[in-house]
């Protein structure tokens, strides 16, 4: 059933969040973040709160996120994996990682967005995801990553929250 709902899952993040023409590293990010400079823990009752309020900030949380689905999306991040067969959006250029490297030192290349993914955790009745997605470009030193809250019904996927692991 996972397979079924992981090709959907990555759609709709890339139609969120990767502009046509973007570089997509074709195998999965298990980098799992756990620790920003806002929120030290990002554990699964931390990503759960309503909204919080740090340095003037307000952050919300994923209130509705289920143990299942973080627990899910930890454990299928522990190796890497390869994206190709679970993408159907071919509007992203997909690239291994050694074409990545030949890619940031490209003039052509230099300002183009380079993003990794991973795969997304789901809850046992397939209604929510996780997925956490970072983006950098090679001619600045700025960089991001979030985490992405998804739910589902039926064949559609949406992503509802965000939650900003860093911005640099």
């Amino acid at each position: 059933m996972r397979s079924q709902h992981e090709p959907q899952v990555f759609s709709a993040v890339i139609k969120n969040s990767i502009m046509q023409g973007d570089i997509l590293c074709e195998t999965s990010n298990n980098y799992l973040i756990t620790k920003t400079s806002l929120m030290p823990d990002l554990s699964w009752d931390n990503l759960r709160i309503p909204e919080i309020s740090i340095y003037g900030m307000t952050i919300i949380g994923f209130p509705h996120l289920r143990k299942e689905t973080y627990d899910n999306w930890i454990s299928i991040n522990n190796q890497p994996s390869f994206l190709t067969p679970l993408m159907t959006n071919l509007q992203i250029n997909l690239v291994s990682k050694e074409e990545l490297k030949k890619l940031e030192k490209r003039t052509d290349y230099l300002w183009s967005t380079i993003y990794t993914l991973t795969r997304p955790g789901f809850s046992q009745d397939f209604s929510q995801a996780l997925i956490q997605i970072t983006g950098y470009c090679a001619a600045i030193p700025c960089s991001y990553g979030n985490l992405l809250y998804l739910e589902g019904t039926g064949e559609q996927w949406q992503v509802k929250s965000s939650y900003g692991l860093y911005n640099q």
